[in-house]
Protein backbone atom coordinates (compact mmCIF):
# COMPACT_ATOMS: atom_id res chain seq x y z
CA UNK A 1 0.00 0.00 0.00
CA UNK A 2 2.52 2.83 0.69
CA UNK A 3 4.37 1.86 -3.00
CA UNK A 4 0.92 2.48 -4.09
CA UNK A 5 0.38 5.70 -2.50
CA UNK A 6 4.13 6.86 -3.54
CA UNK A 7 3.30 5.91 -7.25
CA UNK A 8 1.08 8.53 -7.21
CA UNK A 9 3.00 11.32 -5.34
CA UNK A 10 6.18 11.22 -7.30
CA UNK A 11 7.65 8.64 -5.44
CA UNK A 12 7.22 10.27 -2.05
CA UNK A 13 5.40 9.20 0.85
CA UNK A 14 5.01 11.14 4.61
CA UNK A 15 5.62 9.77 7.78
CA UNK A 16 1.59 10.72 8.07
CA UNK A 17 1.00 8.54 5.16
CA UNK A 18 3.08 5.58 6.13
CA UNK A 19 1.13 5.66 9.90
CA UNK A 20 -2.08 5.57 7.37
CA UNK A 21 -0.51 2.36 6.16
CA UNK A 22 -0.10 1.12 9.99
CA UNK A 23 3.62 1.37 9.77
CA UNK A 24 5.21 2.36 13.02
CA UNK A 25 8.14 4.93 13.40
CA UNK A 26 10.07 1.90 13.96
CA UNK A 27 8.89 -0.36 10.95
CA UNK A 28 10.00 3.46 9.46
CA UNK A 29 13.50 3.21 10.63
CA UNK A 30 14.06 -0.35 9.64
CA UNK A 31 12.73 0.46 6.15
CA UNK A 32 15.46 3.27 5.95
CA UNK A 33 18.26 1.29 7.69
CA UNK A 34 18.06 -1.35 4.95
CA UNK A 35 17.93 1.41 2.03
CA UNK A 36 14.50 0.47 0.70
CA UNK A 37 13.46 4.30 1.57
CA UNK A 38 15.66 6.86 1.38
CA UNK A 39 14.94 9.74 3.93
CA UNK A 40 14.54 12.92 2.08
CA UNK A 41 13.69 15.18 5.54
CA UNK A 42 12.90 14.52 8.71
CA UNK A 43 9.36 13.43 7.53
CA UNK A 44 9.70 12.85 4.05
CA UNK A 45 10.84 10.19 2.18
CA UNK A 46 11.74 9.01 -1.32
CA UNK A 47 11.12 5.00 -2.05
CA UNK A 48 13.87 2.69 -3.88
CA UNK A 49 13.77 1.41 -7.22
CA UNK A 50 11.42 4.61 -8.51
CA UNK A 51 12.76 7.12 -10.80
CA UNK A 52 13.76 10.72 -9.36
CA UNK A 53 12.46 14.17 -11.63
CA UNK A 54 11.88 17.49 -11.46
CA UNK A 55 7.97 16.93 -10.18
CA UNK A 56 9.47 14.98 -7.26
CA UNK A 57 12.02 17.61 -6.35
CA UNK A 58 9.69 20.40 -6.49
CA UNK A 59 6.74 17.92 -4.74
CA UNK A 60 9.67 17.76 -1.96
CA UNK A 61 10.04 21.02 -1.63
CA UNK A 62 6.27 21.49 -0.66
CA UNK A 63 6.16 19.26 1.60
CA UNK A 64 9.18 19.77 3.52
CA UNK A 65 7.66 23.75 3.91
CA UNK A 66 4.75 23.57 4.12
CA UNK A 67 4.63 25.52 1.20
CA UNK A 68 2.61 25.45 -2.17
CA UNK A 69 4.75 25.74 -5.94
CA UNK A 70 4.63 29.17 -6.95
CA UNK A 71 6.26 31.91 -9.39
CA UNK A 72 8.11 29.76 -12.40
CA UNK A 73 7.53 26.62 -10.76
CA UNK A 74 3.50 27.01 -10.38
CA UNK A 75 4.16 28.27 -14.28
CA UNK A 76 5.84 25.61 -15.88
CA UNK A 77 3.35 23.23 -13.41
CA UNK A 78 0.49 25.13 -15.41
CA UNK A 79 2.42 25.01 -18.48
CA UNK A 80 2.34 28.74 -19.16
CA UNK A 81 5.78 27.88 -21.78
CA UNK A 82 8.34 28.42 -19.13
CA UNK A 83 11.26 25.86 -18.77
CA UNK A 84 11.30 24.91 -14.61
CA UNK A 85 13.31 26.60 -12.83
CA UNK A 86 16.66 25.35 -11.41
CA UNK A 87 15.75 25.99 -7.68
CA UNK A 88 11.95 25.42 -6.69
CA UNK A 89 9.73 28.55 -6.28
CA UNK A 90 6.90 27.96 -2.90
CA UNK A 91 4.94 30.13 -1.19
CA UNK A 92 3.33 29.97 2.44
CA UNK A 93 1.59 32.45 4.40
CA UNK A 94 4.29 33.01 7.28
CA UNK A 95 8.10 31.67 7.39
CA UNK A 96 9.69 34.68 5.68
CA UNK A 97 11.02 34.36 2.01
CA UNK A 98 14.20 32.90 3.03
CA UNK A 99 16.55 31.22 0.32
CA UNK A 100 17.75 27.77 0.88
CA UNK A 101 20.47 25.86 -1.17
CA UNK A 102 18.06 23.98 -3.21
CA UNK A 103 14.66 26.36 -2.94
CA UNK A 104 12.96 29.77 -2.95
CA UNK A 105 10.71 30.22 -0.36
CA UNK A 106 8.34 33.39 -0.81
CA UNK A 107 6.15 34.56 2.19
CA UNK A 108 2.72 36.19 1.51
CA UNK A 109 -0.24 36.93 4.28
CA UNK A 110 -2.59 37.48 1.88
CA UNK A 111 -2.08 33.91 0.03
CA UNK A 112 -5.56 32.22 0.87
CA UNK A 113 -7.04 28.95 0.16
CA UNK A 114 -8.79 29.81 -2.67
CA UNK A 115 -5.76 30.73 -4.22
CA UNK A 116 -4.40 26.99 -4.04
CA UNK A 117 -5.15 24.10 -6.34
CA UNK A 118 -3.07 20.83 -7.19
CA UNK A 119 -1.30 19.68 -10.66
CA UNK A 120 -0.15 16.10 -10.64
CA UNK A 121 -0.38 15.87 -7.14
CA UNK A 122 1.69 19.18 -6.22
CA UNK A 123 0.08 21.72 -4.51
CA UNK A 124 0.66 25.24 -6.66
CA UNK A 125 -1.02 28.28 -6.36
CA UNK A 126 -3.93 28.39 -9.17
CA UNK A 127 -3.27 29.98 -12.57
CA UNK A 128 -4.62 33.57 -11.40
CA UNK A 129 -2.58 33.71 -8.01
CA UNK A 130 0.64 32.20 -10.80
CA UNK A 131 0.06 35.24 -13.08
CA UNK A 132 -0.32 37.97 -10.17
CA UNK A 133 3.08 36.73 -8.33
CA UNK A 134 4.89 36.28 -11.62
CA UNK A 135 4.16 40.33 -11.95
CA UNK A 136 7.17 40.88 -9.65
CA UNK A 137 9.44 38.69 -11.58
CA UNK A 138 8.35 39.22 -15.31
CA UNK A 139 9.03 42.72 -17.51
CA UNK A 140 6.08 43.31 -19.12
CA UNK A 141 5.94 41.47 -22.18
CA UNK A 142 6.98 38.10 -19.77
CA UNK A 143 3.22 38.58 -18.02
CA UNK A 144 1.33 39.51 -21.24
CA UNK A 145 2.65 36.35 -22.70
CA UNK A 146 1.60 34.70 -19.98
CA UNK A 147 -2.17 35.80 -19.59
CA UNK A 148 -2.47 34.85 -23.30
CA UNK A 149 -1.04 31.41 -22.88
CA UNK A 150 -3.45 31.20 -19.81
CA UNK A 151 -6.21 32.48 -21.54
CA UNK A 152 -5.60 30.27 -24.66
CA UNK A 153 -5.54 26.99 -22.03
CA UNK A 154 -8.86 28.59 -20.56
CA UNK A 155 -6.93 28.48 -17.07
CA UNK A 156 -7.97 32.39 -16.84
CA UNK A 157 -10.98 34.77 -17.05
CA UNK A 158 -9.90 38.47 -17.18
CA UNK A 159 -12.83 39.43 -14.26
CA UNK A 160 -11.89 37.23 -11.68
CA UNK A 161 -7.87 37.88 -12.65
CA UNK A 162 -8.44 41.54 -11.98
CA UNK A 163 -10.48 41.02 -8.94
CA UNK A 164 -8.45 39.21 -7.14
CA UNK A 165 -5.46 41.99 -8.51
CA UNK A 166 -7.72 43.94 -6.87
CA UNK A 167 -7.82 42.14 -3.63
CA UNK A 168 -3.95 42.01 -2.92
CA UNK A 169 -2.41 45.17 -5.00
CA UNK A 170 -1.20 47.27 -2.14
CA UNK A 171 1.84 50.30 -2.45
CA UNK A 172 4.97 48.54 -2.54
CA UNK A 173 3.76 45.12 -3.68
CA UNK A 174 5.80 43.94 -6.17
CA UNK A 175 4.69 43.78 -9.01
CA UNK A 176 1.45 45.77 -8.31
CA UNK A 177 2.28 48.65 -10.86
CA UNK A 178 3.40 46.17 -13.54
CA UNK A 179 0.13 43.66 -13.17
CA UNK A 180 -1.93 47.06 -13.46
CA UNK A 181 -0.92 48.34 -16.01
CA UNK A 182 -1.44 44.67 -18.17
CA UNK A 183 -4.61 44.43 -16.37
CA UNK A 184 -5.83 47.65 -17.82
CA UNK A 185 -5.35 47.07 -21.27
CA UNK A 186 -6.48 43.32 -21.21
CA UNK A 187 -10.33 44.34 -21.73
CA UNK A 188 -11.49 47.40 -22.50
CA UNK A 189 -14.84 46.57 -20.63
CA UNK A 190 -13.23 45.57 -17.56
CA UNK A 191 -10.27 47.93 -17.37
CA UNK A 192 -9.24 49.71 -14.64
CA UNK A 193 -10.46 52.71 -13.68
CA UNK A 194 -9.37 56.09 -11.66
CA UNK A 195 -10.31 53.88 -8.50
CA UNK A 196 -9.87 50.26 -8.02
CA UNK A 197 -12.80 50.33 -5.36
CA UNK A 198 -14.48 51.46 -8.42
CA UNK A 199 -13.82 48.75 -10.71
CA UNK A 200 -14.34 46.17 -7.39
CA UNK A 201 -18.17 47.73 -7.21
CA UNK A 202 -18.58 47.60 -10.87
CA UNK A 203 -17.97 44.00 -11.14
CA UNK A 204 -20.47 43.33 -8.80
CA UNK A 205 -23.07 45.06 -10.66
CA UNK A 206 -22.25 43.42 -13.47
CA UNK A 207 -22.43 40.02 -12.00
CA UNK A 208 -25.44 40.35 -10.39
CA UNK A 209 -27.29 41.44 -13.67
CA UNK A 210 -27.97 44.76 -12.84
CA UNK A 211 -28.13 47.40 -15.37
CA UNK A 212 -24.79 49.24 -16.36
CA UNK A 213 -24.34 52.67 -14.32
CA UNK A 214 -23.33 55.77 -15.91
CA UNK A 215 -19.85 55.92 -14.40
CA UNK A 216 -17.88 59.51 -13.81
CA UNK A 217 -21.57 61.07 -13.70
CA UNK A 218 -21.47 65.18 -13.63
CA UNK A 219 -24.05 66.76 -11.60
CA UNK A 220 -24.72 70.46 -11.20
CA UNK A 221 -26.34 71.81 -8.22
CA UNK A 222 -26.60 75.73 -7.11
CA UNK A 223 -23.11 76.42 -8.80
CA UNK A 224 -20.95 73.33 -8.31
CA UNK A 225 -19.94 70.56 -9.80
CA UNK A 226 -20.12 67.25 -8.44
CA UNK A 227 -18.67 64.21 -9.80
CA UNK A 228 -20.61 60.72 -8.84
CA UNK A 229 -18.45 57.23 -9.36
CA UNK A 230 -21.64 55.53 -10.48
CA UNK A 231 -25.21 56.54 -11.20
CA UNK A 232 -28.50 55.99 -12.69
CA UNK A 233 -29.77 59.19 -13.96
CA UNK A 234 -33.06 58.60 -14.88
CA UNK A 235 -33.82 57.22 -11.26
CA UNK A 236 -31.59 59.79 -9.33
CA UNK A 237 -29.55 57.05 -7.83
CA UNK A 238 -26.09 57.65 -6.92
CA UNK A 239 -23.81 54.88 -5.82
CA UNK A 240 -20.48 55.46 -4.48
CA UNK A 241 -17.64 53.42 -3.00
CA UNK A 242 -15.88 54.77 0.56
CA UNK A 243 -11.92 53.65 0.95
CA UNK A 244 -10.89 55.44 3.94
CA UNK A 245 -7.48 56.35 1.78
CA UNK A 246 -9.98 58.84 -0.50
CA UNK A 247 -11.87 60.78 2.86
CA UNK A 248 -8.56 61.55 4.88
CA UNK A 249 -8.61 65.09 6.64
CA UNK A 250 -10.97 67.32 8.33
CA UNK A 251 -10.72 69.59 5.10
CA UNK A 252 -11.96 66.77 2.77
CA UNK A 253 -14.53 65.28 5.17
CA UNK A 254 -16.51 68.92 5.60
CA UNK A 255 -16.23 68.98 1.90
CA UNK A 256 -17.93 65.57 1.61
CA UNK A 257 -20.67 66.13 3.57
CA UNK A 258 -21.51 69.06 2.41
CA UNK A 259 -21.31 67.39 -1.36
CA UNK A 260 -23.81 64.16 -0.27
CA UNK A 261 -26.03 67.10 1.34
CA UNK A 262 -26.69 69.20 -2.08
CA UNK A 263 -27.19 65.55 -3.46
CA UNK A 264 -29.79 64.80 -1.61
CA UNK A 265 -31.52 67.67 -1.41
CA UNK A 266 -31.70 67.68 -5.12
CA UNK A 267 -33.13 64.77 -5.24
CA UNK A 268 -30.50 62.03 -6.06
CA UNK A 269 -30.31 59.05 -3.19
CA UNK A 270 -26.69 57.74 -2.31
CA UNK A 271 -26.16 54.49 -1.65
CA UNK A 272 -21.99 53.88 -0.35
CA UNK A 273 -20.63 51.12 0.54
CA UNK A 274 -17.07 49.89 1.78
CA UNK A 275 -14.32 48.38 0.40
CA UNK A 276 -14.57 46.16 2.70
CA UNK A 277 -18.40 45.61 2.10
CA UNK A 278 -18.06 45.42 -1.42
CA UNK A 279 -15.21 42.88 -1.36
CA UNK A 280 -17.02 40.27 1.44
CA UNK A 281 -20.56 41.17 1.13
CA UNK A 282 -20.72 41.49 -2.44
CA UNK A 283 -24.44 39.80 -2.80
CA UNK A 284 -25.33 42.35 -0.25
CA UNK A 285 -24.09 45.45 -2.06
CA UNK A 286 -25.95 44.38 -5.04
CA UNK A 287 -29.16 43.42 -3.39
CA UNK A 288 -29.25 47.29 -1.88
CA UNK A 289 -28.88 48.33 -5.46
CA UNK A 290 -31.55 46.34 -6.44
CA UNK A 291 -33.77 47.47 -4.37
CA UNK A 292 -32.85 50.97 -4.87
CA UNK A 293 -33.37 50.74 -8.67
CA UNK A 294 -37.05 48.92 -8.01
Amino acid sequence: MARRIAATQHGLITRDDARRCELSDRQIRARVADRRWVRESLNVFSLGGLPSSRRRQLLLATLRTGAAASHWSAAWLHQLEVEPPERAHVIRRSGGGHHHSDLVLHRSERLLPRDLTTVDSIPVTNAIRTILDLAAVYDEAQLRGAIDVARRRRLIHPGPLIARHLEIARPGRPGTSLARRVLEQLDADLALTESDLETRLLMVIARAGLPAPVRQHSVEISGSTYRIDMAYPERLLAIEGDGFEFHSGRDIFERDRVRQNDLVLAGWRVLRFTWRQICREPEWVAEQIRRALA
